[in-house]
């Protein structure tokens, strides 16, 4: 019966251990990610806000080699969203940031997923990320 137990959570810990592991490997945006390469996302957010567009101002442009969605709203807060992952029709997958901390709510299209206001084409909010007061959310598009 001991046996039993020590095989459970030894299967248990591989799993943990594949899951943690396919995350850091495949770039998908989450809590691991995000702070494995937090600099990174600060840096490029640094760098985006060094533009200095003009309030109510959007572009688009590329940093570290990622696609980055810049908008400024009228009051001179930026919404900054980054692709990590574009796996073109399997979806593409990133996070976004708001000066202002992002509220979700029903995606206007399809009521059943929720939603952050950000720019670009990533309209699904998965999860806000731990320790950021809702700042910081990882956003996707599956619907390509």
């Amino acid at each position: 019966m001991r046996w039993l137990g020590v095989i459970l959570l030894l299967g248990f810990v591989v799993v943990v251990l594949l899951q943690l592991g396919w995350q850091m490997y495949s770039g998908l945006p989450g809590n691991v990610d995000y702070y494995l390469h937090r600099g990174k996302y600060q840096s490029i957010l640094a760098r985006v806000k060094a533009l200095q567009l003009y309030p109510g101002a959007q572009t688009i442009t590329r940093v570290d080699g990622l696609l980055v969605n810049v908008e400024r709203d009228r009051s001179g807060s930026y919404t900054v969203t980054i692709t990590t992952v574009d796996w073109n029709h399997a979806g593409v997958y990133g996070y976004v940031f708001s000066d202002a901390s992002l509220t979700p709510h029903p995606n206007m299209n399809y009521p059943d997923f929720i939603s952050v206001d950000n720019p670009g084409e990533m309209p699904f909010a998965d999860k806000s990320i731990i320790g950021q007061d809702g700042h910081w959310w990882t956003v996707y598009n599956n619907l390509l």
